[in-house]
């Protein structure tokens, strides 16, 4: 996936300004191991906003908000992919549409 993502990046005939990123998280093939990497996953998305941190200087901090996810890629076994998509079902942003690739 990698290599493609760098096939496509570096190919300004495909995807002008515009850059594809990825974060890849194993589930090890074990559905617990799944559920503990989408809670990290959605954790980080929601506490990256900066709104109840104030600096001791009283200043706002400067926070690197992720990127936009626009996507998901599910696991290779179904029962984990179920499990995940369930999870992050639960965390999609208001008015936008969840639509299942599989």
């Amino acid at each position: 996936m990698l290599f493609a993502l760098d096939r496509i990046n570096n190919d300004h005939n495909l995807l002008p300004n515009i850059t594809l990123g990825a974060r890849i998280l194993d589930t090890c093939s074990r559905d617990t191991h799944a559920l503990e990497q989408s809670l990290t996953f959605v954790q980080a998305l929601i506490e990256k906003d900066g709104s109840d941190v104030k600096c001791r200087d009283g200043g706002s901090p400067i926070i690197t908000k992720p990127e936009r996810v626009v996507g998901v890629i599910g696991a290779s076994s179904s029962s984990v992919s179920i499990m995940v998509a369930n999870i992050l079902r639960l965390f999609k942003p208001e008015g936008q549409e969840i639509i299942p690739l599989f």
